[in-house]
């Protein structure tokens, strides 16, 4: 794999993958820890990508300790266009690793959360999994539009796709009025779309967030993360 793509459950045969999404802290222990766990849980090649190697030529992994600015300003420099380009690059590395692949889910975390709506452009996308994806209502973010009306526009219809968007409802990064035209952008668009709602806060389901996990409504997520990915 390329430095850009970490491999977990190498299985060159296998028909189906993820492709995990990290938050902004990127290729992180507790964000390997957890690509690990779904290639472990759901018995499938796990690609862990670094989204921001589209920005910086480099492999990233930041300490919100000691490099708090850095990947925040990443962040607000990245555009739809930046995430596209290096995620279809990933695409097509995948799958000449994979040449059987048939079906693709996309798990991203926070602003990976964002990502991974616009991820579902592509048709091989089949499942887009959500955790608190904060500003995926971002205007002008791809080709003038939110990612999510980009993803409507798209996948119209598309009955091969199920989206499914994890909130904490102490979560001050996600307006409830954001979660709300979420879903009726997605029923309006005709696809399969389910939200859970924890009593929980930002950043509630990895474990290596000791300041924020939530256990409780981490592992009800997972059941319902088994239930969705596991159809």
């Amino acid at each position: 794999m390329n430095e850009y793509l970490k491999l977990f459950s190498p299985n060159s045969v296998s028909t189906q993958a993820i492709i995990m999404l990290p938050d902004i802290w990127s290729q992180t222990a507790y964000s390997d820890e957890t690509a690990k766990q779904f290639a472990q849980k759901f018995d499938m090649p796990v690609y862990e990508l670094d989204y921001f190697y589209q920005l910086t030529g480099k492999a990233n992994s930041f300490n919100p300790d000691t490099d708090g600015a850095i990947a925040p300003d990443l962040m607000n420099k990245m555009t739809g266009e930046d995430f596209i380009n290096i995620f279809n690059k990933a695409l097509d590395e995948i799958k000449v690793n994979q040449p059987k692949l048939e079906s693709i889910t996309v798990i991203g975390f926070c602003f990976g959360g964002r990502l991974a709506y616009l991820s579902g452009l592509s048709s091989e996308v089949k499942k887009i999994v959500s955790f608190y994806g904060a500003g995926a209502h971002t205007a002008n973010y791809y080709e003038g539009k939110t990612p999510i009306e980009a993803l409507c526009e798209v996948r119209r219809n598309d009955e091969s796709l199920k989206v499914l968007s994890f909130y904490g409802s102490q979560d001050g990064s996600i307006p409830q009025t954001d979660q709300e035209l979420t879903a009726q952008s997605f029923k309006y668009a005709g696809i399969n779309y389910t939200e859970k709602v924890y009593d929980a806060g930002h950043a509630y389901f990895q474990s290596g967030r000791a300041d924020m996990y939530n256990e409780e409504a981490a592992n009800a997520s997972w059941k319902d993360l088994d239930s969705f990915v596991g159809q």
